[in-house]
């Protein structure tokens, strides 16, 4: 959602959303179509026409669920970042690093180019109930008092708990909570949140 948010803000990004199915290739190919050039040709030639639309733009190039990628597609948009000088944030699952570093260390050229890793598990814990509480407050519909968790912030412990500080089980939970709350005009209440809460699979 971060990366999604961010390519909607900023309109030199690119952002890529990578599934089980991309190869080096599709990944070049889907890369090259965002940049609006030939889409056609090997991974040599695919990676080429990246470089060359990309150089010197100072365009950034995000990809999402990237642990799913293949070595060589990793090691392509290496070659990407340090010829066209575009950035590249990779985002993924912690298996991730070890697909950057290999297994027994072997892709030291690979991983010396990664400028940070952030563990966003660590960074939330830092910063979590005070996120949370504006993404809750981002949820509810603003033109109901009850939703507003600085003036009621029994609803934010409530919502809180039973999200277990889960994001995705919070956007379930404040979406059924926010619909039921309409039927029958009853408002958001704690009981309601722990009700809906239980519906929820786990």
């Amino acid at each position: 959602m971060v990366l999604r948010q961010y390519a909607s803000s900023y309109k030199d990004v690119i952002l890529i959303e990578a599934d089980l199915d991309y190869t080096t290739k599709v990944l070049l190919q889907e890369l090259c179509d965002r940049l609006g050039v030939n889409k056609r040709g090997n991974i040599h030639d695919l990676t080429e026409n990246s470089i060359t639309a990309l150089h010197d733009t100072g365009w950034l190039v995000l990809i999402d669920e990237a642990e799913l990628l293949p070595y060589r597609a990793l090691e392509a948009m290496r070659r990407i970042h340090d010829r066209a000088g575009a950035g590249v944030v990779l985002a993924g699952m912690p298996r991730l690093l070890l697909n950057l570093k290999g297994r027994r260390g072997e892709y030291a050229q690979l991983y010396s180019r990664v400028g940070m890793a952030i563990d966003l598990d660590r960074e939330k814990a830092r910063h979590d109930r005070t996120d949370f509480d504006r993404i809750l407050v981002s949820l509810l519909p603003t033109n109901d008092d009850e939703s507003n968790i600085k003036m009621l912030p029994e609803l934010a412990d409530a919502f809180y708990k039973a999200s277990k500080g889960n994001y995705r089980r919070l956007f379930k939970l404040a979406r059924g909570v926010v619909r039921a709350s309409g039927i029958g005009d009853q408002g958001i209440s704690v009981a309601l949140i722990e009700e809906y809460s239980s519906m929820l699979i786990n």
